[in-house]
């Protein structure tokens, strides 16, 4: 029999937790600091009480809300720490101070937001309200009565078929398809109602948001976009309470960062999605977080730390649990890949043979993609010894782009290019590349049409 809680679970409070990276018990050591700072006497606040605040079994006490309030540099309303009472009543000053936040939040953060998305965000619709607009400078329509379970039903099945066409539609055609449904779903939510319908329209919206951001990333180098997309993409997963899905899309966005060499912000956002991972993943989920970790610190050139979390993935890929359906771009092939850099990385060139031809061998009907960025690494693991066999793979590589182009593949072709001596075959090779870069779609393709 289910449990009855007296309060409604606080996923705000719980989100903004996890998003930091935060243990229970480091939220509550930092109410603790909060409370000594301020001179005041710890009664027995523990990690269980934090955790009955987030379930609803307990209410926060307001000595611990106003430290809250501090710690996460939020207002109370963003923490769902108000009563619908007390948020009816809010004092004229907390009231100003949102008016101000938002007005910042204009002038800095968001261009082209209008008078109606204003006023969204400050009579609290929702965490979406500031990243809704159409982004012209003009009000959008309205949507017409709310959104009833077929169209969210609707709505989710087109998202999985655009994630079906990812692995074989121009990417950036896909891209266009996919950011116009983004805006669509974000829409739709303005009007759905609180419950299942909003959670299923939120879930996909989420998923929307997160393949814009990966085709933008991944296959049109435009990280600007794909850290905006993956930003919209993370606020709905709180819309939705999806832990496994929030989990990923931090960890996309990880990308961004680490692909520049960013080592700590990368790993911060690492760190909230293995706090979300602790509310259950399954097997493959837990072992692509730790893939993504060992390719950021393998170009943040931290070899030693790459190859530990490659032994954690290869561990992990044998537990317990179940993975999301929507886990498309991550098995066991794809973890023999990320092995296979990450020994390149650390100098093992044979080692990084063996995983990525195993990578190569296991791939399956949606690796087209992935292909070419296997290729050329199995090409430098060659290079040092062998270069006229690096430059033949390299040529495979190629020809895996002129079928699927991957921005990430191109890059990792061309980067081992550069490493091979001059002669006939590598000047073919860059005319090649040099081809398909006037063929290749522009970054930034699409970005006017980004939401917000």
């Amino acid at each position: 029999m289910p449990v009855k809680r007296r309060y409604p679970p606080n996923r705000q409070l719980a989100w903004e937790r996890l998003q930091r990276g935060w243990s229970y018990e480091e939220l509550c050591e930092r109410i603790r600091r909060s409370m000594r700072g301020s001179g005041e006497t710890d009664t027995g606040l523990t990690a269980n009480t934090v955790w009955r605040w987030e379930t609803g079994e307990r209410w926060p006490d307001p000595r611990y809300r106003k430290h809250l309030v501090t710690i996460f540099g939020k207002p109370a309303s963003e923490l769902g720490l108000l009563t619908p009472d007390e948020l009816a009543m809010r004092p004229v000053g907390e009231v100003v101070r949102e008016i101000r936040r938002l007005l910042n939040m204009i002038a800095d953060q968001v261009e082209g937001m209008d008078r109606a998305t204003f006023l969204r965000g400050l009579l609290g619709v929702g965490v979406l309200g500031p990243l809704i607009g159409d982004g012209s400078g003009h009000r959008s329509p309205e949507p017409r009565g709310k959104v009833d379970p077929d169209t969210a039903e609707a709505y989710a099945r087109v998202v999985d078929q655009q994630a079906a066409l990812y692995w074989t539609a121009p990417p950036g055609e896909i891209f266009q398809a996919s950011v116009a449904h983004t805006r669509l779903g974000l829409g739709l939510l303005r009007t759905a109602p609180a419950g299942p319908v909003r959670e299923t329209l939120a879930h996909a919206a989420a998923r929307s948001a997160l393949l814009s951001g990966r085709t933008a990333f991944f296959d049109l180098d435009d990280p600007g976009s794909a850290a905006r997309l993956f930003k919209i993409a993370l606020a709905a997963t709180k819309e939705c309470g999806d832990h496994p899905l929030a989990s990923a899309v931090l960890a996309h966005a990880a990308f961004v960062p680490g692909f520049a060499g960013e080592h700590s912000s990368a790993f911060g956002l690492l760190e909230a999605a293995f706090a979300h991972a602790w509310h259950g993943v399954g097997p493959l989920t837990r072992a692509w977080l730790h893939c993504v970790a060992s390719e950021i610190a393998a170009r943040c050139g931290r070899p030693k730390e790459c190859m530990r979390h490659i032994d954690r993935a290869d561990r992990a890929v044998d537990g317990r649990g179940e993975d999301p359906g929507w886990l498309d771009f991550f098995d066991t092939a794809r973890l023999d890949g990320f092995a296979g850099y990450s020994a390149l990385i650390a100098g093992q060139h044979q080692e990084a043979a063996r995983r990525l031809r195993r990578a190569l061998d296991g791939l399956g009907p949606n690796g087209g993609k992935q292909r070419s960025v296997l290729l050329a690494d199995l090409a430098a693991a060659h290079a040092p010894t062998d270069p006229d066999q690096a430059a033949a793979l390299l040529g495979r590589a190629v020809d895996a782009l002129e079928e699927r182009w991957y921005a990430v593949g191109r890059d990792r072709v061309s980067g081992v290019l550069r490493t091979l001596p001059s002669g006939a075959a590598t000047k073919a090779l860059g005319e090649r590349l040099d081809e398909l870069d006037r063929r290749a779609p522009l970054p930034g393709l699409a970005a006017e049409a980004l939401p917000g």
